[in-house]
């Protein structure tokens, strides 16, 4: 698990002239041999997480952009918390799904590792993918770029995630979706954006499986290894999980999306982050699970069950650390949002989104010290 290193580091060797040689193929291995909890996904989230002092502290930061507004004054800059001359602003932005200040999530907590969802879709933006590739948004790339160069931060950048899933529109054309990456990444090296590892991340949903009615082939979106340094994906189901409701295909499940992901990763000896993970439908805080969507389970947030702390740990987090355990020679890096998804706006009720729950550890002591404990093995062993 050397490969997605290696070019940075030879990169940041490089700027002070040092020689390569097996000096450096020893660094990049070991480096590579490193694994990451970030926590997320809202500036707020975060906030709660670290002043609550329930669990690990972070390896990193989780954040989301808006690409196409990162020059926009009026729309807060996409996030990004800089202007146009590069000085931070003290605005949070927040689209229903909490604050948003790239910057100061990038800043607040220290300098740690930085995991930006940089949303490419076209849900607002019609044919944007095309402009972007045609580069009438390069003075965005460049405002990006603007930003990570006042980082000290390493920074793993999710563009376009969650290319498969059918609720992000324009993702479906994977040849667009590729040349659109592939600008994103040339323009930000061209910049001299070093810090930067890029990372392609699959929905890996079997809801979007059951919505589309057919498996799809991810590789069709793979942009290639020169332009992917993390290959990564959600989860969200319980990896075994199978529809509630009676469906007319059965789709895979979580496990058997993840699988094939893994399976790729390691065929292009690419180490895999696990970009957005949350158990959906359960409410930790108070304590039961419900429907997440009417094509799933039922109608949401309804046939709630009351579960306790254990009930939950072996439901969904046990399975996803052992998953983790088992495929430790590639899962390197764990995202997990600890967020009370129902107080959002983007979120809450009539859940439209389907319904979320809270996934806040710092609500259940007994959950927060099994969790602490299964990041320090996975971390240690």
């Amino acid at each position: 698990m050397c490969s997605y290193g290696l070019r940075n580091f030879k990169k940041t060797l490089t700027r002070f002239s040092i020689s390569l040689g097996l000096v450096l193929i020893s660094v990049s291995c070991a480096a590579g041999q490193e694994r990451l909890f970030i926590i997320g996904q809202d500036l707020g989230s975060v906030r709660d997480y670290m002043a609550g002092e329930c669990c690990p502290r972070p390896d990193g930061i989780t954040a989301y952009l808006s690409f196409y507004n990162l020059t926009s004054e009026g729309a807060g800059y996409g996030g990004l918390g800089i202007d146009l001359d590069g000085k931070p602003i003290d605005r949070e932005s927040d689209w229903g799904g909490g604050p948003a200040n790239a910057w100061k999530s990038a800043t607040e907590f220290g300098s740690i590792g930085f995991a930006i969802g940089l949303s490419l879709v076209e849900n607002e933006h019609p044919g944007a993918l095309d402009r972007l590739v045609a580069g009438e948004y390069d003075d965005n790339i460049r405002q990006l770029a603007r930003f990570f160069l006042k980082l000290d931060n390493a920074v793993y950048l999710r563009v376009g995630y969650e290319f498969d899933g059918f609720w992000n529109q324009g993702y479906d054309d994977s040849k667009r979706y590729v040349k659109a990456y592939r600008r994103i990444v040339d323009g930000l090296r061209a910049e001299g954006a070093d810090n930067v590892q890029y990372v392609w991340q699959s929905a890996a949903s079997p809801l979007d499986e059951l919505t589309e009615g057919y498996h799809e082939n991810i590789r069709d979106w793979y942009p290639g290894d020169d332009y992917v340094d993390w290959v990564a994906f959600s989860l969200f189901l319980l990896l075994d999980e199978a529809p509630g409701i009676e469906v007319e295909n059965q789709p895979p499940t979580a496990r058997e999306l993840a699988d094939e992901l893994l399976a790729l990763a390691r065929e292009r000896d690419k180490p895999v982050m696990i970009a957005e993970a949350s158990p959906q439908g359960y409410d930790l805080a108070q304590g039961f699970n419900a429907n997440i969507a009417a094509s799933w389970d039922g109608p949401q947030a309804r046939d709630r069950v009351g579960i306790s702390p254990e009930d939950a740990w072996n439901a969904w987090f046990a399975p996803v650390f052992e998953y983790m355990n088992k495929n430790r020679d590639v899962i390197h890096a764990l995202a997990y949002i600890n967020c009370h998804w129902d107080s959002q706006d983007l979120w809450d009720a009539p859940y439209e989104r389907g319904y979320w729950g809270d996934s806040r550890l710092q609500v259940s002591p007994e959950l927060a010290a099994r969790f602490s404990a299964a990041i320090d093995h996975w971390k240690e062993n």
